[in-house]
């Protein structure tokens, strides 16, 4: 069984090696993807704070004339007041400062570095194929720390010797290294699993929860598209008046949908804190649905549970840098891995030696 389990473990290793690395190298930036966003476009992102900022109809005006009149398609408030308000467009992002109206550059609708980064993690830069790659890559990662479990159990070792020479160096970095992050590294891939297949993994869950997906009530608006009579600040004060205490961080205009759809964050709730939403007709100012992170199911809110846990947002940054460091961790173990099979003959006989020593001690 060793046997098998061992062959098993280096064949997994050898095929989806090379996705599960590009998956700790994306997974890793992933983390501070917001981060990483600003620091490479300061001038799009800092701000310096002001006594108020301006509402959402002067932002909106400004930006069209600044612009060429283009309609506004949605409202991204900042969460942070040195941040910038974003303004989305039909042909891309407008980053304003919301205390001046000034447009602080527009990014165009194309790839950004972070961008092909998530890509590469998500599909490996490809598409339905490289979905499917890159969702099975997560379950020869999920194999590969249980089984490697299961290959270090006998031994217990937790120790490196680095007199013995390269080949027991790696051997045994590749033991330290996968047993120390065992736990958040099967974490890592089972949450990576259930979001790889999310449809089939919903229906487990609804299953064994008794639940369902989350209901949420719509009425057709009673305003043609693309009219409204109350403005954007006007159906923020209606959403906020429904969940006091939230944050509004998205306002999408009628002309898209008919209603002003209104996404606010929880602050407090890590797991679905921003899964809260209004729905309110332009027409008349009256909610027509709206749906709370409190309201969730007991389904729906395992499933924002796992995507928390697979972001690292769970635990705010202490579980976003503990995640990168595991998926840079991943990185160091397909290549000692591969060091270990090209020499396993060698390793395997120092190992088994090793081994029959401790049973005759």
């Amino acid at each position: 069984m060793r046997k098998l389990v061992l062959n098993l473990h280096l064949f997994t290793a050898l095929v989806a090696g090379a996705f599960m690395v590009i998956q700790g190298i994306t997974g890793s930036i992933l983390e501070f993807e917001p981060e990483l966003d600003r620091l490479l476009h300061p001038h799009l992102a800092y701000v310096t704070p002001a006594e108020r900022p301006l509402s959402l109809q002067e932002i909106g005006a400004n930006v069209s004339r600044q612009l060429g009149a283009e309609p506004v398609v949605a409202y991204v408030n900042s969460l942070s007041p040195r941040l910038s308000s974003q303004v989305l467009l039909p042909s891309g992002v407008a980053y304003v400062n919301q205390y001046t109206g000034e447009v602080l550059g527009v990014r165009t609708r194309g790839q950004t570095f972070l961008g092909v980064v998530r890509a590469l993690h998500t599909r490996l830069g490809l598409r339905q194929v490289g979905r499917e790659i890159a969702r099975w890559s997560a379950v020869a990662a999920l194999f590969s720390a249980v089984s490697g479990l299961y290959l270090w159990w006998p031994l217990k070792r937790i120790t490196i010797h680095r007199e013995s020479g390269p080949r027991r160096f790696w051997f045994d970095l590749h033991n330290v290294i996968g047993i120390c992050s065992l736990v958040p590294l099967a974490l890592l891939a089972l949450t990576g699993v259930v979001l790889g297949f999310e449809q089939q993994a919903a229906t487990v869950i609804y299953t064994f929860t008794r639940s369902g997906p989350t209901q949420i009530s719509q009425a057709r608006p009673k305003v043609v598209v693309g009219t409204a009579s109350i403005d954007p600040d006007r159906a923020v004060a209606i959403a906020r008046s429904q969940m006091p205490g939230a944050v509004v961080y998205r306002v999408q205009m009628p002309a898209y949908g008919g209603l002003y759809r209104i996404e606010l964050v929880n602050q407090q709730d890590r797991v679905a804190g921003e899964r809260n939403s209004v729905a309110v007709d332009p027409s008349d100012g009256s909610v027509v649905s709206f749906s709370r992170s409190e309201d969730l199911s007991v389904g729906d809110r395992f499933l924002a549970a796992n995507e928390a846990v697979h972001t690292g947002n769970i635990l705010g940054w202490p579980s976003r840098i503990l995640a990168a460091l595991v998926s840079t961790m991943l990185v160091v173990q397909a290549f000692s891995g591969l060091f270990i099979w090209l020499h396993r003959n060698k390793i395997l006989y120092v190992s088994g030696r090793s081994a029959a020593k401790e049973r005759f001690a």
